[in-house]
């Protein structure tokens, strides 16, 4: 039984990839036939857990994601500027170096913009901006310091707190 082998070349037509196309008439490649278990080698087992163990040494799987990340999503000119102020202070951080924030805004013209801080949905920090730019510094400084507590009152709790019992929190 002959086989079709397709290759995928960038045209600039779809027409023209329609007309140089395999007719559809032709048969499709018959699916591939697996290998039962029990009649794997003993050296292919061990090629597979040294494959787990090469793709775990490589990619990390064990550890977690990325850390130290601050999302921003602020919409205006303030809310960006304390972004920005709140990043820089916690680069300076061992503390935020190691949790993942995102910092959002909800703008009002009346009221000056909110912006709050959180992890995981949890709010540790929320003010309303100033409508004033250079006040917004102070802000982020007291941003800094008030993720920072709650940061290290959590660890303490749950280094104080741990209940084989109890589960993480999910939602």
């Amino acid at each position: 039984m002959a086989m079709a082998a397709i290759l995928l070349i960038p045209c600039g037509s779809l027409a023209w990839a329609e007309t140089h196309a395999p007719a559809p008439t032709q048969p499709a490649a018959p699916p591939e036939a697996s290998v039962p278990e029990d009649s794997l080698g003993e050296d292919d087992v061990l090629e597979e857990g040294k494959a787990a163990e090469e793709l775990s040494r490589q990619f990390r799987l064990g550890e977690p994601g990325l850390s130290g990340v601050i999302v921003d999503r602020t919409i205006t000119m303030m809310g960006k500027t304390f972004y920005r102020r709140f990043s820089q202070l916690s680069v300076e951080s061992h503390i935020l170096t190691r949790t993942t924030l995102s910092i959002h805004e909800r703008p009002d013209a009346r009221w000056g913009s909110q912006v709050w801080v959180a992890e995981n949905n949890r709010i540790l920090f929320q003010a309303t901006l100033p409508p004033r730019l250079s006040d917004i510094d102070r802000y982020a400084e007291a941003a800094i310091e008030q993720v920072e507590q709650l940061l290290i009152q959590r660890s303490i709790m749950e280094a104080l707190g741990s209940d084989p019992d109890l589960a993480d929190e999910e939602i």
